[in-house]
């Protein structure tokens, strides 16, 4: 969980740096050009992966031989379904441009990332599934120093522009593909495990992959739809302090998503309700920290750091960010059912909300703009995350006060984790005895 927090703590943090470069250089009206050109990208990438990377990702856990196997069959339809959502996008990049040629132009070049992006994403669903954690993290990491590394020479000689911006963001992520050369395998011949290649063809692939898709594509509808429909719903200048206010609000997930990442691999190779619970509270309890910081302090920071036209978002961003904080627990559940053969359930949960959250858009972004998608979020978000907990209640007896509070044994593994660290960072015995 810590190689992956470090990981998960770069892009983000590489947002946090762009974003008000993209501010300042481009203005209120062109980040929400920047942001209506990728915001389909990140749409249509989760649409397109039809769950693979994470049925990748719950096949290698479980059985580690097969990871050769599993990435090549993963890899062709990643391929296939690439080349198909390239071409959708370019066909609705019209419409999803509110008719404003030049953001149509920017949505056709962003999409030619699609179809890069699915193959590192099946690439980190084996790498995650080997609990190869330090590869996912410098991935990440290549990808967020490349952003930055780009965004900054543009800005300085004046040639940032909406065009520039966009093909940085949509190209930037692709770089750390790099981690995964030459990714180790396990040691063993695939052939000499007759039973392989049963869980590991086409088929399997798609069927577990198919029921986390559904739960993938309503929760990526349920966080960023919001985004690419607020041009048509409403105007580019809402959608600059949406994308502002979104930006700050992923924030406290840093810690969420690299417990929620760790959760399904290891609870795929072996369930553990203890350990489930543990890791819902401990992560609850650190977004819930990392997000009241965030918000206290924004109001002295964010209209310095981003220009005093982005003062509107500073509401926004409060509504997003309890969001986020009130979901933790529901994610690491949905993690939960997952792994434990049961990906449909988080799926339908998601569906749901889903359904909730594009019906509240389009009945308040109209009149209330960004305010009002960020409004959609915080109820989409949970029904989502109070589904799930639901559903391990009912189908695996797990008490839903298990995601919840921070208890006195939750501050004690924390603090044996803390002494773990230390003594690893002062060359101690835990480091040898790994």
């Amino acid at each position: 969980m810590l190689a992956t927090l470090v990981g998960n703590f770069f892009p983000p943090m590489a947002v946090l740096v762009s974003a008000p470069i993209l501010a300042h250089a481009l203005g209120v009206d062109g980040r929400g050009e920047v942001a209506a050109a990728t915001a389909p990208l990140t749409l249509v990438i989760t649409a397109a992966t039809f769950g693979i990377p994470d049925a990748v990702n719950y096949v290698v856990a479980r059985s580690p031989v097969s990871v050769r196997r599993a990435t090549r069959t993963a890899l062709v339809l990643m391929v296939f379904a690439g080349l198909a959502a390239t071409g959708a996008v370019i066909l609705a990049s019209s419409w999803l441009s509110g008719g404003d040629v030049t953001i149509q132009h920017l949505i056709t070049v962003a999409s030619l990332a699609i179809v890069p992006s699915l193959v590192v994403a099946v690439l980190r669903g084996a790498a995650s599934g080997l609990h190869l954690w330090r590869r996912v993290s410098i991935e990440r990491f290549i990808s967020s120093l490349a952003r930055i590394a780009a965004l900054i020479p543009l800005w300085l000689t004046g040639n940032l522009t909406p065009m520039a911006a966009t093909i940085v963001i949509a190209i930037g992520p692709l770089l750390g593909a790099i981690a995964y050369w030459r990714m180790p395998g396990t040691g063993r011949s695939a052939a000499s495990q007759p039973d392989i290649g049963k869980d590991t063809g086409p088929r399997q692939i798609m069927s577990f992959g198919m029921r986390v898709w559904v739960g993938a594509i309503s929760g990526i509808l349920l966080s960023r739809l919001d985004q690419a429909l607020m041009t048509p719903l409403s105007d580019s200048y809402q959608l600059g302090l949406y994308a502002v206010a979104a930006t700050i609000a992923d924030i406290p997930l840093i810690i969420n998503r690299a417990v929620r990442d760790v959760t399904f691999s290891a609870d795929a190779a072996q369930a553990t309700d203890k350990r489930l619970g543990t890791s819902a509270r401990i992560s609850s309890t650190g977004s819930a920290l990392l997000g009241l910081v965030t918000a206290v302090t924004m109001i002295w920071w964010l209209p310095w750091l981003f220009g005093a036209d982005f003062a509107p978002a500073i509401p926004i961003t409060a509504v997003l960010l309890l969001a986020a904080v009130l979901g933790t627990p529901g994610s690491i559940a949905g993690a939960g059912l997952s792994a434990r053969g049961r990906p449909g359930l988080r799926s339908s949960s998601l569906v749901i909300s889903c359904l909730i959250n594009v019906a509240l858009l389009f009945l308040i972004v109209p009149t209330y703009g960004a305010t009002g998608a960020a409004v959609a979020t915080l109820v989409g978000s949970l029904i989502a995350a109070n589904a799930n907990i639901l559903f391990l209640w009912r189908i695996f007896d797990l008490s839903p006060m298990e995601f919840y509070g921070f208890r006195r044994s939750d501050w004690h593994t924390s603090l044996r984790f803390g002494r773990r660290m230390l003594r690893r960072a002062k060359g101690g015995p835990d480091r040898q005895t790994r």
